[in-house]
């Protein structure tokens, strides 16, 4: 962002820190002049007073500067944009932090040195401000903005006298059951008077539609899809659990975010609120809500993630590092190494022995096959990377490139973290809760908080660690720079025909899937040979994964099918515990089928496919892995005339097949119905 500017070198542990200088000019005469600051060392250790700043940086511009240090150093207009709303409303009393001038940001190797470093105290930096400043931009319309936060300070007071009907107070002493998120929120949404209360909705022109076309506005902000936002802007509030003449008491918080657009503000209550207001409006027949629909098809969709990943770190329950990454693959940063960067302090896994920042010397490749590296040194886990390989069909291999243009060809067992994948992985271990009588007790953590980190168990075992040799273990050839991976597995079967999924003429989708099926479970005499049930009750079950998951959007336990006619039933119809099971039943679909086509096998079994898939790809166990996989034979394209090559594959991706996830596979082994193999993805 600057040119010329000379920065002084940081002390281990240090952070540059932006102090205020105070104008004596008039407020005529400060508005034409640019804002100054002083650039302080602090070191971070001793808890410096200050407020750090969340934002997007935008497109190149030379035109806005600030004075730091007494010199020129040029911005870009959004952080300008933000910096003068921020001196405006008083929002910094001492100190502020802002990346784009605290780390050096240049191309140099003393540079680059340094934001490896710095990057490594993101984490511990936004936590440790008295305040996070989120930017959304200066609004396109200020009278749809004046609206929009009025509005969703009266969904929150909708949202709390909806929680302190079904929570009336208790003595600690009187018998309870303990009332969940999910149960609370279900119920709000179940009684919201959406079609009734004009303050809710009403009719396009008036002010309560212009206030949600402020709200959308809010959603359309790029801010939302940045990378770094995921831990700047979901740092956990402050709570701690009060005794008052004995009765535990959990006071509200006093939040560390705030959200600015424009002179509004606003905090997650709001946001979290209004999002599961929209939800109720597009699920209620008779509303005139296109306009909400096609506008936040994408934007809430990121605003949900965003919001889910927060509710999780705010109760100690992020996941894995996989779980993390993967949370990260639909946003947007410049340098492609920072996909993996930024989510790594944030994940409960030790991964730091396996990948260390490093911007002057690794390039793409060498930080997307750390990943593997870390996956493949965890007994148990040594495959979980490839489910978070983007399907691809191109033979030669995803190309990706650092900001210094330096390029890395990815072979097709390495994930792609620079590009944004709709598909979820299929799941590898179920969340299982704690087994006790339904009583006035649940787990707490220090903060007094409900303890959501549950026991882990597998989610299914194709093939048990016993079954394959020691020495057959996953590893790459020839030491860490391989674009080779060397696997043993059992070859499980070949997909013979598949249904489509989604497509341009969904009609025409429709109509071949249900073409398909009909033959299919003719050909099957409507029976699942695998398993004895109905082939009715193996598609549905095939259809989530076999999978049902909790409130938290997380498996927690097997068993999960679907049932069509019941996730049509209406909203009002429902009761409490049949609505929160209807929009767990909608996101196992969700997470089963979004990129993701029904397969038939020649052993005639029902599978769960990448859409890349083709006719012709092989089923495999693998050593190491958790679930099935779909893999392409090496075509030999130089003298062989099209022949595969023995034993070399590309990986298109994970398959579930319904019947052989629970050691079907390791019986066959043990019966010598089928053995072990060695091969090579590539």
């Amino acid at each position: 962002m600057a040119t010329g500017f000379s920065y002084s070198p940081l002390q281990p542990g240090e952070i540059r820190v932006l102090k205020p200088v105070l104008s004596r000019a008039t407020a005529t005469e400060q508005q034409q002049q640019p804002l100054s600051f002083e650039i302080v060392h602090v070191p971070l250790l001793s808890q410096p007073p200050y407020v750090a700043l969340s934002y997007t940086w935008g497109a190149p511009d030379s035109r806005h500067h600030v004075c730091l240090d007494g010199q020129t150093f040029h911005v870009r207009r959004n952080l300008h944009d933000a910096l003068q709303q921020i001196h405006r409303s008083k929002l910094v009393s001492k100190y502020l932090w802002v990346d784009a001038i605290c780390i050096n940001q240049g191309t140099d190797v003393e540079a680059l040195a340094e934001r490896s470093i710095q990057i490594t105290q993101m984490r511990q930096i936004y936590e440790q401000a008295t305040k996070v400043l989120v930017w959304l931009g200066t609004p396109a319309n200020e009278t749809n903005n004046q609206l929009a936060f009025p509005m969703m300070r009266y969904f929150v007071k909708l949202h709390r006298e909806s929680i302190r009907r079904a929570r009336p107070f208790r003595p600690a002493w009187w018998p309870r059951k303990v009332r969940t998120h999910g149960e609370d929120a279900a119920d709000f949404l179940r009684t919201l008077p959406v079609a009734t209360d004009k303050r809710i909705f009403d009719v396009q022109g008036s002010q309560t539609h212009r206030g949600w076309l402020g709200i959308l506005a809010l959603w359309e902000s790029p801010w939302w899809t940045r990378t770094w936002v995921f831990q700047e802007a979901t740092v956990p509030e402050p709570y701690k659990l009060r005794y008052i003449a004995g009765v535990a008491v959990l006071p509200p918080p006093s939040y560390k975010v705030t959200f600015l657009c424009g002179d509004q503000q606003t905090g997650w209550a709001e946001l979290v609120t209004t999002r599961m207001v929209a939800t109720s409006i597009l699920s209620t027949p008779g509303l005139e809500s296109g306009f909400l629909a096609a506008t936040t098809v994408g934007a809430q969709d990121r605003a949900s993630k965003l919001m889910r990943f927060r509710e999780r770190r705010v109760q100690h329950a992020t996941g894995s590092f996989l779980e993390v990454l993967d949370m990260f693959r639909h946003t947007e940063c410049a340098d492609p190494r920072d996909k993996v960067y930024a989510p790594m302090y944030l994940a409960s896994d030790d991964v730091r022995d396996y990948i260390r920042p490093d911007y002057a010397g690794q390039t793409v490749l060498d930080v997307y096959v750390d990943v593997v590296r870390y996956c493949l040194a965890r007994r148990g886990h040594e495959l979980d990377s490839l489910g978070t390989v983007r399907p691809c069909q191109e033979a030669g291999g995803e190309v990706v490139a650092t900001p210094q243009g330096v390029t890395s060809t990815l072979p097709s067992w390495v994930p792609n973290f620079a590009a944004s994948a709709k598909l979820v992985p299929i799941p590898k271990s179920l969340y299982v809760p704690e087994k006790v009588a339904e009583r006035a007790v649940t787990f707490y953590d220090t903060r007094g908080l409900p303890n959501h980190n549950l026991a882990r168990v597998p989610c299914y075992r194709p093939l048990d660690e016993d079954t394959a040799p020691s020495s057959t273990k996953p590893r790459l050839q020839d030491g860490t720079n391989s674009t080779t991976l060397l696997v043993s597995g059992v070859h499980v079967d070949v997909l013979k025909d598949i249904i489509p999924n989604t497509g341009p003429d969904l009609e025409a989708v429709r109509s071949v899937a249900r073409t398909k099926s009909q033959r299919w479970a003719t050909e099957m005499d409507s029976t699942y040979a695998a398993t004895g049930e109905s082939y009715v009750d193996a598609l549905n079950r095939t259809l989530a994964l076999d999978v049902v998951y909790d409130e938290l959007g997380r498996p927690s336990e097997r068993g999960g099918k679907l049932d069509f006619a019941f996730m049509r039933r209406p909203r009002a119809e429902l009761s409490l515990t049949e609505y929160r099971y209807q929009m767990n039943m909608r996101g196992a679909r969700d997470n089963a089928s979004v990129g993701r086509d029904i397969g038939r096998s020649e052993r005639d079994y029902l599978l769960m496919i990448p859409n890349t898939a083709v006719v012709g790809d092989h089923v495999w166990a693998l050593s190491g892995g958790k679930v099935l996989y779909l893999l392409r034979p090496v075509v030999n394209v130089g003298g062989g005339a099209g022949a595969p090559v023995p034993n070399r594959y590309r990986m298109v991706g994970e398959c579930y097949a319904h019947g052989l996830m629970d050691g079907e596979i390791a019986r066959r082994v043990h019966m010598g119905e089928a053995r072990f193999q060695d091969i090579s993805l590539v």
